[in-house]
């Protein structure tokens, strides 16, 4: 069996749904798939609540075998790094990711003892730093970059993960992407490029409610981070005060004061419950701003909005051509206002149904076979 080592920025542990997590589990049915998590800092150790630290500090095995719905995945553990993204200087940083580079080396090669080779993919999946840092010790058959946001626009990346990510480009055999903007940005640095757009976890989001609710409630799931556009949510709440808005998702945001009462964020939730937290809304939301970050993303959570057959409402952050003739797409708070109006009083059983429709042609497990014919 051919093996696949998943070089990972998304922690596994961490308590979200993760497209690089979904894929990887998939790839499990054909592959031998060992995920190389997330380099936990010593930071994340002691404020990360999420951070396997047993495993982390060697105090447990780092070596976790992981049944999952689809296959056995290999997880394993790198021990704590030095936190880097506080560094401002650019000669420190360098300094200290030559440090952690050396350091994560050395379990590459613990990795690399466990695989044959010449029969092994290596994705590397947004994590082009250390992708860079561990470059000259991976000495397997194909390099894959798997790009799924753009660092430019992230406050976390934004400073040093452009230019290694250029760097890395030019090391790679290969890169998939999650979007069409993602891929137009990235070939004009390495030309064999492909697109395998996010999916939707059926087994999850399979048991909709045909019929029109009256729960008074808009949804939202996924981060609560910069992408959101909080004068948005702030002025959809004051026009609307006989609804609730929910937001279900890792807070990440210090914007959150002054909002509404009739705006509640309930924190991050298990997968497994976000189907019939959805079925309890009326209708779900996209609000992002638009800027580099957000032009490049497709959205994890339109699919598992449309599963749910929810009517869907968002801002013209990128490219949703795909999904033009399902959901509502606005310039403007107004019109925003108005198309969330619109929706909430022109849902049906039959738009209810078209949209279940849809999302059912974009399971996980399609992208998974698209995600791997990408790889042989």
């Amino acid at each position: 069996m051919k093996a696949i080592i998943c070089h990972a920025f998304p922690a596994w542990d961490a308590p979200y749904v993760k497209s690089t997590v979904e894929l990887m589990t998939r790839l499990t049915k054909d592959h031998r798939v060992i995920y190389l998590d997330y380099h936990y800092t010593w930071k994340d150790v002691f404020k990360t609540e999420y951070c396997p630290k047993e495993h982390v500090l060697g105090l447990k095995s780092r070596w976790r075998k992981i049944k999952t719905d689809h296959g056995m995945i290999e997880v394993y553990n790198t021990p704590p790094i030095l936190p880097m993204n506080w560094v401002n200087n650019q000669h420190l940083f360098k300094l200290l990711s030559q440090l952690n580079g050396w350091w994560i080396r050395r379990h590459v090669r613990k990795v690399l003892k466990k695989i044959n080779m010449e029969e092994t993919t290596l994705v590397n999946t947004l994590n082009p730093v250390f992708g860079c840092l561990t470059h000259k010790a991976w000495k397997v058959k194909k390099k894959v970059y798997y790009c799924y946001d753009e660092l430019k626009g992230t406050s976390w990346s934004n400073k040093y993960g452009p230019s290694f990510e250029s760097d890395y480009l030019k090391k790679v055999d290969q890169v998939i992407c999650s979007s069409k903007p993602l891929a137009e940005s990235k070939k004009t640095t390495n030309p064999n490029v492909s697109i395998v757009k996010n999916g939707v976890n059926l087994s999850l989001f399979q048991r909709p409610s045909k019929d029109k609710t009256n729960f008074r409630r808009i949804g939202y799931i996924g981060a609560i981070d910069d992408r959101i556009d909080f004068k948005l949510i702030h002025y959809l709440a004051k026009e609307l005060p006989e609804y609730q808005f929910q937001f279900f998702g890792p807070i990440k945001s210090l914007s959150l004061k002054g909002l509404p009462v009739n705006v509640v964020f309930n924190g991050p939730q298990p997968q497994e419950k976000l189907a019939e937290l959805l079925r309890q809304v009326d209708a779900c939301i996209i609000p992002f701003v638009r800027n580099e970050l957000t032009a490049g993303i497709y959205p994890l959570k339109i699919n598992e909005y449309l599963a749910m057959g929810k009517p869907v409402v968002s801002t013209h952050f990128g490219d949703l051509s795909d999904f033009s003739n399902l959901i509502s797409i606005a310039e403007n708070q107004e019109e925003f206002l108005y198309c969330l109006n619109r929706e909430l009083k022109t849902n049906s059983r039959f738009r209810i149904q078209k949209r279940i429709d849809f999302a059912s042609g974009n399971s996980w497990e399609e992208r998974q076979k698209n995600f791997s014919k990408e790889l042989s």
